[in-house]
């Protein structure tokens, strides 16, 4: 792997898992259709701008390059400026089905076991979803068969995610499929996912909700 590619994978696990972040980066190149060992400084500047961005906006709710991905982008700059070289330029992306989804902000008290149970039952009906937890400081609702086996793991990903920084979003691939997690006021609300599933629309159903109450 190039020195480069290397960079920006490390960078985009800020995002998302290594192995996440890895299947971000091929998806990219795949559809910006360019050779990473022929790109310089200034074709990896275009491609992180163009191709790459999109690819993250399809799945995180980001406008421009954050943290170390705006670190290593800002060097990327630096050195096409310091040392102008030809390079392979990505070739440009069809803009696809974004289906931009806009939904209302919904509030859900997750004092009152009737709003979690409904909560999870809704997210549950969602196309490619094949597990759903919710978990609170002193309940658990989960949805479909094996999701419970994951309740533990999920509780420490969580834990260790508010723990470092408060965090929006974690996504992660396994063999069977795809995760995200996201904190919900004093809980967490996970999706298991088949590696099918539209993960634009599943990040924007999980971004439309906002909690109130908490502790029953």
């Amino acid at each position: 792997m190039p020195q480069i590619e290397r960079l920006v994978v490390e960078a985009l696990t800020e995002y998302a898992s290594p192995v996440a972040a890895q299947n971000i980066m091929n998806r990219a190149l795949r559809r910006a259709g360019v050779n990473p060992d022929a790109m310089g400084p200034e074709a990896w500047v275009r491609f992180v701008r163009g191709p790459l961005l999109a690819e993250l906006q399809q799945v995180f709710p980001i406008q421009e390059p954050t943290g170390a991905l705006r670190r290593v982008l800002r060097g990327l700059e630096e050195a096409a400026a310091a040392r102008p070289q030809p390079a392979a330029t990505p070739a440009p992306t069809a803009p696809g089905d974004r289906n931009t989804l806009i939904l209302p902000r919904r509030e859900f008290d997750l004092g009152r076991a009737d709003a979690r149970e409904g909560l999870v039952n809704e997210l549950a009906r969602e196309e490619g979803v094949s597990g759903v937890l919710l978990q609170g400081p002193s309940y658990q609702e989960a949805r479909l068969p094996g999701v419970e086996d994951l309740a533990p793991i999920l509780g420490v990903v969580h834990s260790l995610l508010q723990k470092q920084k408060p965090y929006k979003l974690f996504y992660s691939v396994f063999q069977e499929g795809q995760v995200l997690v996201r904190p919900l006021g004093p809980a967490l609300v996970a999706l298991v996912a088949k590696r099918e599933a539209n993960l634009g629309r599943l990040l924007h159903v999980l971004n439309s909700y906002e909690a109130k109450g908490g502790q029953p």
